[in-house]
């Protein structure tokens, strides 16, 4: 850092608390407080720059610990598209099943992981890289709606991740009261 730099300083106010915790993280760390908490504004100021907030960017980190946790890799759409209709035309309810079942591995430990799962689930429909260009979820008290849409996937990708949001919802407690999917359309309906 500069000398320029270090004389223009400004005095922040900030809850003792979180202060408290700051000056903890930077001694793990080995870094002393002003060293951290300049890195932690300059990490804001590239977020802001990138059209984003630290709060966005954490929050999808987390999302992309659970699909590490669950073991998924990032493939190629080309790629993944003709592996899924290549073995759709051989076996598509296995396929579906394998999906399902890995939905309700996705609920359970969305379930275990977050205060609110649901939104948790939300999120990495969201932010998964799902390819779904819109995820809405509509919440009441009797029921919970999923609509999602998109221009890239097929047919048989659809129903997969049909079969999948069926899995993660039946494990977090839902049970299915609707469906209607078309290619690249899935609107679900569950219930406590």
């Amino acid at each position: 850092m500069s000398k320029e730099r270090s004389r223009n300083q400004k005095l922040i106010r900030a809850p003792a608390d979180l202060v408290s915790k700051l000056n903890e993280a930077a001694n793990r760390e080995g870094k002393t407080f002003y060293n951290y908490v300049s890195e932690i504004f300059e990490q804001a100021v590239r977020a802001y720059e990138m059209n984003h907030s630290l709060k966005e960017i954490i929050d999808n980190y987390e999302i992309l610990e659970v699909h590490k946790e669950a073991g998924a890799i990032f493939t190629p759409r080309d790629i993944l598209d003709h592996l899924i209709k290549k073995t759709y035309q051989e076996d598509g309810k296995s396929l579906q099943q394998l999906w399902y079942q890995t939905g309700k591995w996705y609920g359970i430990y969305l379930k275990e992981k977050f205060e609110d799962s649901l939104q948790a689930f939300h999120h990495l429909l969201k932010e998964g890289r799902w390819d779904l260009n819109q995820v809405f979820m509509k919440r009441n008290q009797k029921t919970i709606e999923f609509r999602c849409v998109s221009a890239f996937i097929s047919q048989e990708r659809t129903m997969l991740i049909k079969k999948f949001i069926e899995g993660a919802m039946h494990s977090l407690g839902y049970k299915t009261q609707e469906t209607e999917c078309f290619k690249g359309i899935i609107r679900l309906k569950f219930s406590p």
